[in-house]
């Protein structure tokens, strides 16, 4: 019996081992903004960085509660695992920065970050 259960969870090892990675996604692995972050002064961009290459397909800027915030920003064709989003000059007030990517297996996932610019 013993050597039963040792072979069974050496099995499903050996088959969890081989499924991971088709499960994976990439994930945002650091922002130059944090959520919830106050910061004191605008910021001239918004930098993301992916744990893998996707698409960036949109982004969106809106200041609360559902004031859009044009962005001169066209997400960029190729993949890539870094963007650098261009940011207007932001008045104080609570804000959410929204996109969408798709990755290299078509999967669609989306972000977002809030924060506020306290002002002086």
């Amino acid at each position: 019996m013993k050597n039963l259960t040792v072979g069974a969870f050496l099995a499903l090892a050996i088959f969890g081992a081989g499924i991971t990675p088709a499960l994976a996604h990439a994930h945002i692995s650091s922002m130059s903004i944090s959520e919830g972050a106050k910061i004191e002064q605008s910021p001239p961009a918004f930098d993301m960085k992916f744990s893998e290459k996707v698409g960036l397909v949109k982004v969106t800027l809106m200041r609360s509660p559902a004031e859009d915030v044009p962005l001169n920003y066209a997400p960029p064709k190729d993949m890539a695992a870094s963007f650098k989003v261009p940011l207007p000059l932001l008045t104080p007030g609570p804000y959410m920065l929204s996109w969408k990517t798709i990755g290299d297996d078509g999967h669609a996932m989306n972000g977002s970050v809030r924060f506020t610019i306290a002002g002086k």
